[in-house]
């Protein structure tokens, strides 16, 4: 035998035929020697030759996704031999196969039968004439029709499976003359163009756009989806060829559609002229536990694909089968659809020789058996490892292991390979690990795989425990409507790690259930309300916590926080979130007392008010109930409908009141008698202690104990950023009826939210009327914005507004538009500036959608704005009204608004005490520095507040209650994840540059008044903001994240990285 030089370089130019021919002849050596024959050196130069060809001549990117590279150690896993369920690779070390090539080796590898079979025919003839009639073919053929459901009768076989698909996409074009097609979302039917074009997963579709027109996608397992779509084909004249489905869809996690999925589609294809492709490429042949994945159902596809395990593990092959009527559209030129090398002698020898294992060994039955097996014994597992294991699926022996993470997906397929089990994920579920073993696995191998499993599972779970030990109660309760189940499952501890809590951990919860393109108000939409590691602890301003969702009004993922004690109380009584999820068919409330939950009829609470839901749950469960409820406005569902609690303090942005009308909840009422676990509570009371007079209490933040942010009345005045009369004046001359002082005049007490010492909330009274409040936001939108000077009567609309449970600064930008439009001529809503006359009236017509009035301004503003064609007369972004810091006269809050995710929000950067309001350089960085910093804050849950607060101190109180290290760098980052995780999820949404904009009034109409009188934000200027922002941001021109910064990030691996 040659020596195997492994020696050389890739750097050469031209062509080198002589050392072509020499490298061949090495390997047809090493092919040629006996088994056992070739030396352990070879076989190592080998290896190492194997990954520099790879690098250099294959794809180098496949080395850093191959376990076989990556977690082999000296050498990468390089294939030389396999029989049955074992491969060895060339270094002798020995792997139990779980993999099953993707489903190649259905029948095991090397099945002798096969084998000899295709070796015998390969001593007669391995290629056909292309003229004469190839023997093997036929019968093929033959028994293929035999074995089929339905009236299949006629085939054509190619190599692969994407090539079967691509024929049948060919025969349905060619018989109904007709374009179209409908596909499923996650479905996977090959990547050449065609097959391409049905792919359910951006990633692999979007480079190559362009593809086939006409294909739709609709959700896997939704018969009525695919009905509305062909019935609106044929209502505007478009035609569908075929509808294409997996019986199972295997590279989305193994995922089993409803029973009544099969059939139904059979129906509704029939119904509309449509013909029906089963894709059976990887369910086909026994794989599933029946012959045939739609034997399941006992449904007859018009079409039938097959390919993987046809050719028995052995050669290529794939076909692509139909009915006679069907076919009939190919015998006038048979020659519109041909191959070279598809269906021949080699591949024909195998699948006949493979059909013949398929039925004398009974696959399919054993498919069945041992596929129970496994997802009983899995099942066990989940119970045993519930924060490792957290869905088991499949039929037959495709079957797939879903985990809480993409990392923990890594870690399980990372540690069956060091323990010599092979697997991999699925390509459109990155969190799914495939158990596609042979159909003849012999048990005692199944068996060792399990345990070996679950050898991996233990080295897991402690550390996924140890994680949220303290500061977190390592349980999130979900909670699903439709059913009306409950269960907890571990809260999820990478995710705390990365996101901390609050905010961020409620985004990554989010993010995980709920896909981008659904509809906010529908049953698929979630409710992930969390709080932060602090909450319920001592630390001072810790009491807030955070809903997240896909909003109503705008459409882009949102989050709304709230103090009080609601909390506190969901970690006393065990949790550190809630993810609510479908939706009731009638009213109902939830109700928590410690592990105790029950979903609870409300049907006597619907219709009622805010503060009368409260009186009723605390006579119903006593005074330390803490609750989350919706009033009117909730329940009809209004955009801009908040969720109220303790009557004046509520989750107000966003349309979280509308989510919850939407899935019939009236309200979440807790107790807890828990508490929060510490890792060293003498010096985290040390910490907080120091926290609390060091930096709290100081000059910084007392205004908000002394005035509250009614003291904001005279500041944006004098920063000529206030907003009068609908966004046209930057200053009001009648505010000292709302000012600070006004406000201290009919204060009557105060109020503090759990463990804050600033008391920022005021307890007001005038002629009867009481509340807490009004705040900056409210006295301004509710107030200037509608030139309402009156005191009492912006207490009564905040009040009012609170009890129906409408937010106050969309409620005052809307009601400020209907006045604009009525003064102007345009439409007569009968509301005017400065007249209370109806002021109070609408906001009640809004919440009952009581009126034509109010039902348009129910739209909200920019709808209304839209409604009526005033598209510069309305302050929103993203179709979330503005709040009451005139972008005009501070460019900082421009960028901020056009770029926060849900909208015009001042939360998310603050920077109207900026030294130069429009300093364009400075603003972006600050405000990427706040965004970021705010982020970290809303993860600890700590109050806006506390603005001395920094990552520094954040991360000498997290790590001094958690008992790890955790630094200012870590939770810089943590803001950064955040904010990069919510654009991504925009961007999947549909949402991009085009849409981080103002509306047209803070370009085109200039403010009154004030020291900025006459001034825009320019299209020009935001566009130069933008820009420099996305480079900061490290995103590219159209505000994607580069990847590159994901990296950096850890976040490359999410499947939304894929989206973009």
């Amino acid at each position: 035998m040659r020596d195997f030089d492994d020696d050389y370089t890739s750097d050469y130019k031209g062509r080198e035929i002589e050392t072509a021919g020499e490298e061949a002849r090495q390997m047809v050596d090493i092919i040629l020697a006996p088994p056992g024959e070739t030396s352990r050196k070879v076989r190592e130069a080998v290896a190492r030759k194997t990954v520099r060809n790879f690098r250099d001549h294959i794809n180098r990117g496949f080395l850093a996704y191959r376990k076989s590279v990556t977690e082999a150690t000296n050498f990468a896993l390089t294939e030389w031999t396999g029989e049955g369920s074992v491969l060895v690779d060339a270094l002798d070390r020995k792997f139990l196969d779980l993999l099953g090539g993707f489903g190649l080796y259905s029948y095991g590898i090397r099945h002798p039968r096969i084998i000899a079979a295709v070796k015998a025919q390969l001593d007669r003839s391995p290629q056909y004439s292309q003229e004469m009639l190839d023997p093997l073919r036929a019968q093929l053929a033959r028994v293929l029709a035999l074995l089929t459901p339905g009236k299949i009768q006629y085939g054509f076989f190619s190599n692969s499976g994407t090539e079967a698909v691509e024929g049948a996409m060919k025969l349905a074009k060619f018989y109904t003359g007709k374009k179209g097609f409908v596909a499923m979302l996650k479905g996977f039917h090959g990547k050449t163009l065609g097959s391409l074009s049905l792919m359910g997963k951006k990633t692999y579709r979007q480079p190559l756009l362009p593809l086939l027109e006409g294909v739709r996608h609709v959700p896997f397992g939704d018969a009525d989806a695919v009905e509305a779509v062909l019935a609106a084909a044929r209502a505007v004249g478009d035609d569908i060829a075929a509808v294409v489905a997996e019986p199972v869809q295997g590279e989305a996690g193994a995922v089993v559609p409803p029973d009544e999925f099969w059939p139904r589609l059979r129906e509704v294809c029939n119904h509309y002229g449509v013909l029906l492709i089963a894709d059976e490429v990887q369910t086909g042949m026994g794989r599933t536990g029946e012959i045939f994945g739609v034997d399941h159902w006992n449904v007859a596809p018009d079409i039938l694909c097959l390919g993987k395990a046809l050719g028995g593990g052995v050669v290529p092959m794939s076909a692509f089968l139909s009915t006679a009527k069907i076919w009939e559209c190919m015998e006038p030129n048979p020659f519109m659809h041909t191959t070279t090398t598809g269906g021949n002698p080699l591949a024909c020898a195998a699948a006949l020789a493979a059909i013949t294992v398929l039925l004398d060994e009974d696959l399919a039955g054993q498919a069945r058996a041992k596929g129970k097996y496994v997802k009983e014994q899995l099942a066990q597992l989940q119970d045993r490892y519930p924060g490792v294991l957290a869905k088991v699926r499949g039929l037959g022996l495709l079957i797939g292991m879903e985990f809480p993470t993409d990392g923990i997906g890594y870690k399980v397929a990372a540690g069956l390979f060091s323990r010599g089990v092979l697997t991999a994920g699925t390509l459109t579920n990155a969190r799914n690990i495939r158990f596609e073993p042979a159909l003849n696995i012999p048990q005692n191998i199944l068996d060792e795989i399990l345990n070996r499993i679950e050898d991996v599972f233990k080295t897991i779970e402690p550390s996924r425990q140890a994680a949220t030990a303290y500061l977190h109660t390592g349980q999130v309760l979900h909670v699903d409507l439709s059913n009306r189940t409950t269960r907890t499952m571990p809260t999820n501890p990478e995710w705390v790690r990365d996101y901390i809590g609050g905010w961020g951990l409620g985004v990554r919860y989010f993010v995980d259930q709920v896909a981008p393109d659904v509809d906010p108000l529908s049953a698929d939409n979630a409710l992930v309300l969390m709080t932060g590691p602090m909450c319920g602890t001592l630390a001072p301003t810790a009491s807030r916590m955070c809903l997240v969702s896909k909003s109503p009004l705008t459409g882009t993922i949102f989050e709304s926080n709230i103090g009080g004690s609601f909390g506190p109380e969901l970690k006393f009584a065990g949790y550190d979130g809630l993810v609510i999820t479908g939706a009731s068919d009638t009213p109902v409330y939830l109700r928590i007392e410690d592990d105790r939950v029950r979903i609870e009829d409300a049907g006597d609470l619907w219709g009622k008010g805010i503060f009368e839901t409260e009186a009723y749950l605390i006579d119903t469960m006593g005074p330390q109930v803490k609750s989350l409820s919706i009033g009117p406005a909730g329940e009809n569902r209004i955009p801009f409908a908040c969720i109220g609690s303790e009557a004046y303090r509520q989750m107000g942005r966003g349309g979280g009141g509308a989510l919850f009308g939407a899935k019939n909840l009236k309200c979440i009422a807790v107790t807890g008698t828990g508490g929060v676990q510490v890792a060293d509570i003498g010096n985290f009371w040390g910490k907080v202690s120091t926290a609390r007079d060091a930096s709290l209490l100081t000059e910084d933040n007392l205004w908000a104990q002394s005035d509250g942010t009614p003291i904001l009345v005279d500041l944006t005045n004098e920063l000529g950023i206030h907003p009068t009369r609908n966004f046209t004046a930057g200053v009001n001359p009648n505010r000292r009826g709302l000012d600070s002082e006004a406000i201290k005049s009919v204060k009557i007490g105060d109020r503090a939210c759990a463990s804050c010492p600033l008391g920022c909330g005021n307890f007001t009274s005038v002629d009867g009327v009481q509340l807490e409040g009004p705040e900056y936001e409210t006295l301004c939108l509710g107030g200037s914005n509608c030139e309402i000077n009156d005191l009492k009567s912006v207490m009564q609309f905040n009040r009012l507004c609170d009890d129906v449970g409408l937010d106050t600064m969309s409620t005052g930008n809307t009601i400020g538009l209907a006045m604009d439009l009525t003064e102007s001529g345009r439409h007569d809503f009968g509301l005017a500036f400065g007249k209370e006359k109806d002021y109070l009236a609408v906001v009640t017509e809004i919440a009952h959608l009581a009126t034509d009035r109010g039902r348009d301004l129910a739209l909200g503003a920019a709808a209304l704005a839209g409604k009526y064609d005033a598209e510069e007369d309305v302050a929103h972004a993203k179709g979330l009204e503005m709040p009451a810091y005139d972008p005009r006269g501070n460019y900082g809050m421009a960028l901020a608004y056009a770029t926060s995710e849900r909208g015009a929000c001042h939360l998310r950067a603050f920077t109207i005490t900026a030294e130069d309001p429009f300093k364009v350089q400075d603003l972006v960085r600050d405000v990427i520095d706040n965004q970021n910093s705010n982020a970290v804050k809303w993860c600890m849950c700590f109050c806006d507040f506390w603005g001395s607060v920094d990552t520094t101190l954040m991360a000498e109180l997290l790590s001094t209650g958690l008992g790890r290290q955790v630094s200012a760098d870590d939770l810089d980052k943590t803001g950064e994840r955040v904010w990069n995780l919510i654009r991504l999820y925009n961007l999947a949404a549909g949402f991009t540059a085009a849409d981080d904009v103002l509306s047209e009034k803070m370009a085109k109409k200039a403010l009154k008044g004030g020291p900025h009188d006459g001034r825009v934000i320019s299209a020009e200027i935001l566009e130069e903001m933008k820009v420099r922002y996305y480079y900061l941001r490290k995103w590219d021109e159209g505000g994607r994240p580069r990847k590159e910064k994901l990296h950096e990030l850890g976040m490359d691996t999410l499947s939304l990285a894929d989206e973009i």
